[in-house]
C-alpha cells in the first residue's frame, strides 16, 4: 500500500470516529463560541472594537477551543492501548504523523466555519475587512498548529496530566505564529492592502515548514513506547 493510501486510511478512520461521535467537534465549536460571547459581554455588547481588538478577541477563542480537540488525537489511542498497534502496522511513523496532522487541521477548520460567522455577529459591524480576507490566514495558522500540535499531544499523551501538559508545552511554541496571525488579522479586519498582509504570511508559512519538518524528524521518538 502506497504512502498516499495508508496516510488516506488512518484520516478516514480518525475522521469517522470524530464525526460518528462528534465529542470534540461540538465542544471545540461550543467553547469557542461561548469565549466570543463571554468577550462580547466583557467589551460591552454593541461597543465598537477596533481591527486589533477584534483580531486578538478571534484568536483567542481558536486557540482555546482547538487545544480541546488536539488533546483528544492520540488520548484515545492511549486509552484503548492501540499506539502499540499502530506502530506494528504497515504504516510509517512519518505516516500517522501526516494523518494526524490532517485530522486536526480538518477539526479546526470545520469548527472555524462556526466561530467565524458568530465573531462577525458579534464583532464585525464596524470591521471593514470581508471574512473571505482571513482565509489565508486562517489556513497557515491551522497547518501550523497542526504540524506542532501533533508532535507536542504524541509526546504528553502517556503522561498523568495530559490536559495541563499540552498548552503549557504548545503555546509558548506557537506564540511567534500567533503573535504574526494577529498583526495579518487586524490588517485584514482593517481592509489594509494586500502587500501588508503579505509581510506577515510569509513568515507564518515559514514557520508551518519548519515545524512540519521538526515533527516529521522527531515524531517516531515521541509516539514510541517504551
Amino acid at each position: 500500500m502506497s504512502s498516499l493510501h495508508q496516510i488516506r486510511f488512518l484520516l478516514c478512520k480518525d475522521l469517522r470516529v470524530e464525526l460518528r461521535k462528534k465529542e470534540s467537534l461540538v465542544s471545540m465549536a461550543f467553547f469557542g463560541a461561548l469565549i466570543l460571547v463571554i468577550l462580547n459581554i466583557a467589551t460591552g455588547i454593541g461597543k465598537q472594537v477596533d481591527a486589533e481588538t477584534g483580531a486578538g478577541i478571534l484568536w483567542v477563542a481558536v486557540m482555546f477551543s482547538s487545544v480541546l480537540g488536539l488533546g483528544r488525537v492520540f488520548a484515545r489511542e492511549k486509552e484503548n492501548g492501540c499506539v502499540a498497534a499502530l506502530l506494528i502496522s504497515p504504516a510509517a511513523p512519518w505516516e500517522i504523523y501526516v494523518a494526524k496532522a490532517l485530522v486536526n487541521f480538518t477539526l479546526m477548520v470545520l469548527s472555524e466555519l462556526v466561530l467565524v460567522p458568530v465573531f462577525y455577529v458579534l464583532f464585525g459591524a464596524q470591521l471593514q475587512g470581508t471574512p473571505l480576507t482571513l482565509v489565508p490566514i486562517l489556513l497557515l495558522v491551522n497547518l501550523g498548529f497542526s504540524v506542532t500540535g501533533t508532535l507536542i499531544s504524541a509526546i504528553s499523551a502517556g503522561t498523568r496530566r495530559n490536559e495541563v501538559l499540552l498548552p503549557i508545552l504548545l503555546f509558548p511554541l506557537l506564540l511567534p505564529l500567533i503573535a504574526f496571525a494577529v498583526k495579518a488579522t487586524s490588517a485584514a479586519l482593517a481592509a489594509r492592502p494586500f502587500a501588508e498582509l503579505l509581510d506577515q504570511l510569509e513568515p507564518m508559512a515559514a514557520f508551518c515548514v519548519i515545524f512540519a519538518v521538526v515533527g516529521y524528524l522527531l515524531f517516531p521518538f515521541a509516539i514510541r513506547e517504551d
